[in-house]
């Protein structure tokens, strides 16, 4: 890879020029979309923690509300939105009938040795235990959304209501 980049990148220069492709290989994903724009109201959200509770957590994954997830992450996420791989839960946070935040969870790397070493795993434990991980890999507060404490409260909520809510904890 680091070869085929160097010869790109001379080729863009002028340096070189390389034969033409003769094969390119079928990839659905490298063709897909990127969501939509979706519009919704941007008026700014703003005051205490208590004066936009109660907060709903919503799994959007499946539902009709994924590709306005799906948009938001694109157009205010830094990393854009990218269709995770495996096993994950999308959710957006609601506050008086708007969204306000977006969180994404994915299922952890079968095998990351520092992440075992640090829990304490060996190859069994890790085999029956890696199922209980969930790696927070996206977490979005909407721009225009300023409410101090609002992404720790998020992150820390601990509903009963909620019990799939995954948190980022290794069980041993």
């Amino acid at each position: 890879m680091v070869c085929r980049g160097m010869l790109l990148m001379l080729e863009r220069a002028g340096q070189i020029t390389l034969p033409a492709v003769s094969y390119v290989r079928h990839s659905p994903l490298a063709k897909r979309a990127r969501p939509a724009p979706v519009f919704i109201d941007t008026t700014p959200v703003e005051g205490s923690l208590h004066q936009i509770q109660p907060l709903e957590l919503a799994q959007v994954r499946r539902s009709g509300d994924e590709p306005l997830f799906n948009s938001l992450m694109e157009e205010h996420h830094y990393l854009g939105y990218e269709q995770p791989v495996g096993e994950h839960l999308k959710y957006l946070v609601w506050a008086q009938g708007r969204p306000i935040a977006c969180l994404a969870w994915s299922s952890a790397p079968r095998h990351i040795g520092s992440r075992d070493r640090y829990i304490g795993w060996n190859q069994e434990a890790r085999r029956r235990n890696i199922r209980f991980i969930a790696y927070n890999t996206r977490f979005l507060t909407l721009p225009w959304v300023r409410v101090m404490h609002l992404a720790s409260h998020i992150l820390g909520k601990r509903d009963p209501l909620q019990p799939g809510f995954p948190r980022c904890a290794a069980v041993q």
